[in-house]
């Protein structure tokens, strides 16, 4: 990671990129969508379910490695910019995630023999790793389609491609992990099989992106002298990063809370825990759908109006979990395609707005880095919070935890807390985004300008 000789490179493609390189890039997107979805979906309820510990202990475990990471990945990207190598400023910190990150994964569901206290401390301080190692990958991965393309909504293109991918992480995060821990009788060996196929995907997707990501333009920009603290404030100070980061901290948010409740909804609510699988079914192949019909509506109605439609999609989707113990299996069939409906939007839109203002410094200078840092660990921390909200919801309602093997039935109180905080909760949280996005302005004729 040494300066390299050269001159600099153009600021981006002359033309439009190849979409091998588009849909390489994308593919990155499957490991970090694991990452994410695995444990928002399993880690809570492993915690909770098969190694006792407690669901507000559990919920600090989640929370605690996001903040850490949060501190770090602005580093990280600042790090990132200031790279000159022969691979770009991007690929060898892509690497260097791509080697670590599989490995900590597998090992958080792998740990030694312990339950409570014991067990929440060996889970929170490999997630931590985890989580580093994660960003790494991510926050490079995120800046490259700011700086790759001047073309407003070929960053559209490079956002759909990373939002099927997601869904194909989504996928075989929600619907293959769940069926992957069921295989074995004993739960800690299911989790353990679970974590190392996860891992071996993870290991797959970054190498994938490395290497087909090598046809990109590789920018050259001067450096930047100021510290971490004057480019933060340069980096928070970007009018349109400065609505556009709290809209997506809300939509993560949303999506966090009822990701995590899903497999809690299914085993205690609708009384069979395979219904996790077919739900995650039911909002992933929707997602991946939609997100071509996102992209050719954000070019007919701009970017930001799309992303307000698709995040009041995913409410209605919400809130029609609450009909369950009425509606049954096919009202939840119906709220979970509502549901992927409007994430694919939630996912796909925020992401190219980003790709825009990493595009939109207007110094000349690198700042990726440092906006896609910040930008991923808010999102994470986000998540994270979302879980968080979830285990709230659990805790205050009387929710009890247990061990592997263990059968416990919930109160009727319990059971109404993990519905509301799955439904309702990530519905609000949802709806609320439309406040920072109604102050987002950067359009097509301002990126233009």
């Amino acid at each position: 990671m040494t300066p390299a000789p050269g001159t600099a490179a153009p600021d981006a493609a002359p033309g439009p990129l190849p979409r091998s390189v588009h849909a390489w890039y994308g593919s990155g997107a499957v490991a970090t969508g694991v990452f994410n979805t695995v444990p928002g979906l399993l880690l809570l309820i492993y915690l909770t379910d098969t190694l006792a510990v407690s669901p507000a202990v559990a919920g600090l475990v989640v929370l605690a490695p996001k903040l850490v990471d949060l501190v770090v990945s602005p580093y990280i990207g600042v790090w990132s910019d200031r790279t000159r190598s022969s691979w770009g400023p991007r690929r060898p910190w892509m690497l260097g995630g791509a080697l670590t990150l599989p490995v900590l994964f597998a090992a958080m569901f792998a740990g030694p023999p312990l339950q409570g206290n014991g067990a929440a401390v060996y889970v929170a301080a490999v997630f931590v790793a985890a989580a580093l190692a994660s960003s790494v990958f991510q926050v490079p991965h995120a800046a490259m389609p700011g700086e790759v393309t001047a073309d407003y909504h070929e960053r559209s293109a490079f956002t759909a491609w990373r939002t099927v991918f997601v869904g194909l992480a989504l996928l075989a995060g929600g619907a293959l992990a769940p069926v992957l821990r069921s295989v074995p009788a004993d739960e800690v060996t299911g989790y353990r099989l679970m974590g190392a196929v996860m891992a071996a995907v993870v290991l797959v997707s970054m190498l994938g992106a490395v290497a087909g990501t090598r046809r990109a333009p590789r920018t050259v920009f001067p450096h930047r002298t100021g510290g971490m603290g004057a480019q933060l404030r340069t980096a928070l100070g970007h009018r349109h990063f400065r609505v556009l980061f709290p809209a997506n901290l809300l939509m993560a948010a949303a999506s966090g809370t009822m990701v995590a409740g899903v497999p809690y909804v299914t085993a205690n609510v609708m009384g069979e825990p395979a219904y996790t699988s077919v739900l995650m079914v039911c909002v992933l192949v929707p997602l991946m759908a939609a997100a071509p019909l996102w992209r050719r509506f954000s070019v007919r109605v701009d970017k930001r109006r799309a992303a307000a439609c698709a995040a009041v999609v995913f409410s209605l989707g919400g809130l029609g979990l609450l009909f369950i113990p009425s509606g049954g299996v096919p009202a939840a069939v119906a709220s979970a395609v509502l549901v992927g409906i409007g994430l694919s939007g939630t996912m796909l839109l925020p992401w190219s707005m980003l790709a825009d203002c990493l595009a939109a410094t207007g110094d000349g200078r690198r700042q990726g880095g440092v906006l896609s840092g910040v930008w991923t660990a808010g999102e994470a921390l986000a998540q994270s919070v979302g879980t968080g909200l979830l285990s709230l919801s659990l805790a205050l309602s009387g929710y009890a935890e247990s061990g592997a093997g263990e059968a416990v039935r919930q109160s009727e109180g319990a059971l109404r807390g993990m519905l509301v905080g799955s439904s309702l909760v990530p519905a609000a949280v949802m709806l609320a985004c439309l406040v920072p996005l109604a102050f987002y302005r950067l359009t097509e004729a301002e990126a233009a300008r």
